[in-house]
């Protein structure tokens, strides 16, 4: 009996043990069937992962090109490629063979040895093995099959090229790699270290709209050089198209006219008198916008072939880099006794009050400048100073009023103060009684726009448009908006600024009137084909002539029509002998605008 119900116990456990061996067996062989089945894709993954390496690659955004205000390109980007070298090599490439038919196709100087230097650093990857290749080349490392084989990736990319070069070079400025200097903060932005920026003019104030964002692929790669898979990271965008205030017609006459006008003093003008010009500046703003029209630097240069010229045009003693338009600082000359006049009405003389002219002003008796006496002589009111530039008039009130009135209301009328300009300027000076040179003969050397005033021609455009404009000064901008270039959708639109000057058609009417009337004693602009305000200037230089007295500069500002401004024109020739000989200038813009 006890052995029947030990012998039915060991039946009991071994059923038990057997149901559990086969229910942890069972367990097992699903396990495995789900691993090998239903998982399969994963560790196949896993397994590739293993056994493979991955690396991004950059793809470079189009930069949006910058056309003038009616969509005449002025900057593009033209497509070139560029050659990488894929690494590890495809099945059956050899590496060192391809690098040799590279070197031969494309005349690369040496693709091994960077090859072996990439090799030793990374496991997989893309080397640069050349740079801007031509269709000529394109077609032949075709024809070697190295493209269809996967041994190499050629990508596109754009090169900053100017359908004319000599058109606005100093405004657009130019691109260029990032430099070490640039790099940390490029870094922070999130550029990469082969990016392409802008270094200069507009191409450096609008970037971050022109350049777009670049996008980025995620390579995966197997230890046999096959791609297995290709992931977009991010997208690429192109850059935005900058739209310019500026008038290509009419920035291309302005170019012309500077030329002609410096031309022609050169060789029909005696020693002094605009023989010895050779260089210039002019620009063209609206008064009722702050927009620039044109902007003009003479010597110039081609943004084509800035890169190989520069040598030259560094060393050159013309300057043709500077940026006379935005940088070269000048006396204005008589251009600043409109500012004087303004402090004076405002200060509350009356434009009808007179100063006698005698050719001298003898209130120091150790400093008596005088006047040319162009057109008058004896008694001087506001309007005729102006009309005829009376020097004697603008010593006596800038001596009454006190250099500092008159050189704050020369600031806020936009002389030696931020035009508002994009691109890079001087700041430029005008005289105060705590310059280190001060005494009281310099507030009169001051009042007929010398002492130590300087200002550039941007500065000067800046004044004549807030004379125009009864006071208001507009802020003045090259950009007038940027467009979206896939959708064409405007992203970025300039809105007009304008800064105050108190005293409305009380203080800038009598200043106008002087003005027209100036401009109506110059033949030139007599005949224009509409009337126009007008204040030259005729400042002196420190060089002297070979028989004394001293060269000048031809300085001029206007604006038209007078009676209804709609632009406003700066005029500055180095030697220029005098500042009606800037006259032609004015004359041709308004023939370009009011002709056209």
């Amino acid at each position: 009996m006890a052995n029947r119900k030990n012998s039915h116990r060991r039946r009991v456990r071994v059923a038990v043990l057997t149901v559990l061996c086969g229910a942890v067996f069972a367990a097992f062989f699903a396990r495995l069937a789900w691993m090998q089945f239903a998982r399969a894709d994963y560790y196949a993954d896993k397994a590739a992962e293993a056994s493979s390496a991955s690396y991004t690659v950059a793809q470079h955004a189009a930069r949006g090109a910058i056309t003038d205000a009616n969509g005449v390109i002025l900057a593009r980007d033209t497509t070139v490629y560029d050659l990488y070298l894929r690494i590890p090599a495809p099945p059956g490439t050899n590496l060192r063979e391809t690098a040799k038919t590279i070197e031969t196709l494309t005349g690369s100087k040496d693709v091994e040895t960077p090859l072996a230097a990439f090799c030793s650093a990374a496991s997989a990857g893309e080397l640069p093995a050349a740079q801007d290749i031509g269709s000529a080349v394109l077609t032949e490392v075709y024809r070697a099959g190295l493209v269809q084989s996967g041994a190499v990736r050629i990508a596109a990319r754009g090169v900053r090229t100017w359908p004319d070069g000599t058109l606005l070079p100093h405004a657009l400025g130019f691109t260029g790699p990032i430099t070490a200097e640039q790099w940390p903060a490029a870094k922070a932005r999130g550029l990469a270290m082969d990016a392409v920026i802008g270094q200069s003019g507009l191409e450096a104030a609008y970037d971050t709209l022109l350049r777009g964002q670049d996008g980025r692929v995620l390579v995966n790669t197997g230890l046999d050089g096959n791609v297995r898979r290709t992931v977009q990271l991010k997208t690429a965008r192109p850059g935005a198209a900058l739209v310019l205030t500026v008038d290509g017609a009419l920035q291309k006459a302005l170019e012309n006219a500077l030329i002609s006008q410096i031309n022609t003093l050169r060789t029909t003008k005696p020693a002094g008198a605009g023989r010895e010009c050779r260089a210039g500046a002019a620009v063209v703003v609206d008064v009722r916008t702050g927009g620039i029209l044109a902007a003009a630097n003479v010597p110039s240069f081609d943004l084509n072939r800035y890169r190989t010229d520069y040598a030259v045009l560094s060393a050159d003693a013309a300057a043709p880099l500077l940026d006379r338009v935005c940088q070269g600082l000048y006396a204005p000359g008589s251009a600043f006794k409109p500012a004087v006049a303004a402090a004076a009405l405002t200060a509350g003389i009356d434009p009808a009050a007179t100063v006698n002219c005698t050719g001298r002003y003898g209130f120091y008796r150790g400093y008596q400048p005088g006047c040319l006496q162009y057109g008058h002589s004896g008694p001087v009111d506001l309007r005729t100073a102006l009309e005829h530039s009376c020097n004697i008039f603008f010593y006596d009130t800038g001596r009454r009023l006190g250099v500092d009135t008159f050189s704050a209301m020369a600031q806020s009328l936009g002389l030696a103060a931020p035009t508002g300009v994009e691109t890079a300027e001087a700041q430029g000076s005008l005289t105060w009684t705590t310059d280190e040179n001060y005494q009281a003969g310099l507030t009169l050397m001051a009042a007929i726009g010398q002492g130590n005033t300087a200002v550039t021609p941007l500065q000067l455009a800046a004044y004549a448009a807030a004379l125009a404009n009864n006071g208001q000064r507009p802020a003045l901008h090259f950009a007038d908006r940027a467009v979206d270039a896939a959708t064409g959708e405007t992203v970025r639109q300039y809105t007009p600024t304008f800064t105050t000057v108190p005293g409305g058609e009380a203080v800038f009417g009598p200043i106008r009137d002087g003005m027209k009337r100036m401009a109506q004693t110059t033949r030139v602009l007599r005949e224009a084909p509409v009337v126009c305000a007008a204040k030259t200037g005729s400042p002196q230089l420190a060089d002297t002539l070979p028989g004394g007295g001293h060269y000048v500069n031809s300085v001029l500002i206007g604006y038209a029509p007078a009676d209804d401004p709609q632009i406003a024109v700066a005029v500055v020739l180095e030697y220029g002998g005098g500042g009606a000989n800037a006259a032609p200038v004015l004359r041709a813009v308004l023939d370009a605008v009011f002709c056209g």
